[in-house]
């Protein structure tokens, strides 16, 4: 229990640090519910604490405080998974149903189980303990199932782009990319059969600060591809053979400091991504390749297009 809470606490002051040292743009629903579902994790274990190891009796003050840190924890998770469903689906208006699914969970499931779990907390503990205890059950399942399926969205996806493209043989830093999402959310379903095993073995004590842990670990992962989206903008041994770029354009916007930075995906071959580009504040795209790394453009596996000579371009 107590090392639970310890991997959860460690994890949120080391995702705190990383996030704000990564991230130059704070701002977007990627960078925020990265932050609410990080910090979501300080109070959740906080409050169990609080309550289990007997700092205060006031077990209203502990119940609040977990409650407010898991809408957070696990509001803030789904909507980290939502908010990168960009990359693999362009067209925004097709996962926005996504979005109104976690809305529409948060409200139904959030506010009912924090209602009960006051009540079982209270004076009257014996009116609210069976609802809380079910519903808390209830809640757990319909969460692991809302994640599931933004990862099963994601393996289709990238499993789907990735069979589009043959021209690298899958060794490009584009697949290597597509191929970890697939990786982080299959983890991210293993960490969710856990939880639920966890949840009904009937130790409350080990379930609770179990999820803790799991959620701070799920933020790591998820870290891990960022990571790879900032590799992808900087990392000067993706440039390899002349490719040509398309126009269906993602934004990888909240990676970058002043400039806007895109992935794109060719017309020829639909769902293939083969274009970075930056843009600067204004707009125009750079023209010195050595110093911006600006209208750089990848095919699949690393082609360049950035109007220098295929000698030249072996220098970046």
């Amino acid at each position: 229990m107590a090392a639970f809470l310890s991997i959860a606490l460690y994890n949120v002051i080391e995702l705190t640090f990383l996030v704000f040292g990564v991230f130059k743009k704070r701002n977007g629903l990627y960078f925020w519910s990265f932050v609410v579902a990080t910090w979501g994790i300080a109070p959740h274990a906080v409050g169990f604490v609080l309550k289990f190891f007997q700092v205060t009796t006031l077990d209203l003050l502990s119940s609040a405080i977990v409650g407010i840190g898991w809408a957070s924890m696990v509001m803030g998770q789904s909507l980290v998974l939502y908010s990168r469903l960009h990359l693999v689906i362009r067209d925004r208006s097709q996962t926005r149903w996504v979005l109104y699914m976690i809305i529409f969970n948060a409200v139904v499931l959030g506010i009912p189980l924090f209602v009960l779990a006051m009540g079982a907390n209270s004076q009257h503990s014996a009116r609210f303990l069976p609802g809380f205890l079910i519903y808390d059950k209830v809640q757990i399942v319909v969460i692991c199932v809302q994640e599931t399926i933004i990862s099963i969205i994601y393996i289709y996806e990238t499993v789907r782009l990735l069979g589009h493209d043959t021209s690298s043989n899958g060794r490009g830093p584009l697949q290597k990319l597509l191929r970890h999402l697939v990786f982080v959310n299959i983890v991210v379903l293993i960490l969710d059969i856990t939880l639920l095993a966890v949840q009904f073995s009937g130790n409350y004590e080990i379930q609770t600060t179990y999820k803790t842990a799991v959620y701070s670990i799920k933020l790591k992962i998820e870290f891990s591809v960022l990571n790879r989206l900032v590799s992808i903008v900087e990392h000067k041994d993706l440039f390899g053979n002349r490719g040509t770029p398309g126009n269906n354009t993602l934004s990888l916007g909240p990676w970058t400091q002043s400039r806007k930075t895109h992935l794109s995906t060719r017309s020829d071959r639909p769902g293939a991504f083969s274009k970075i580009e930056e843009t600067d504040s204004s707009g125009h795209s750079g023209k010195d390749p050595f110093v911006r790394a600006s209208g750089i453009h990848l095919d699949q596996g690393g082609a360049l297009q950035a109007g220098v000579p295929a000698s030249e371009s072996r220098q970046l």
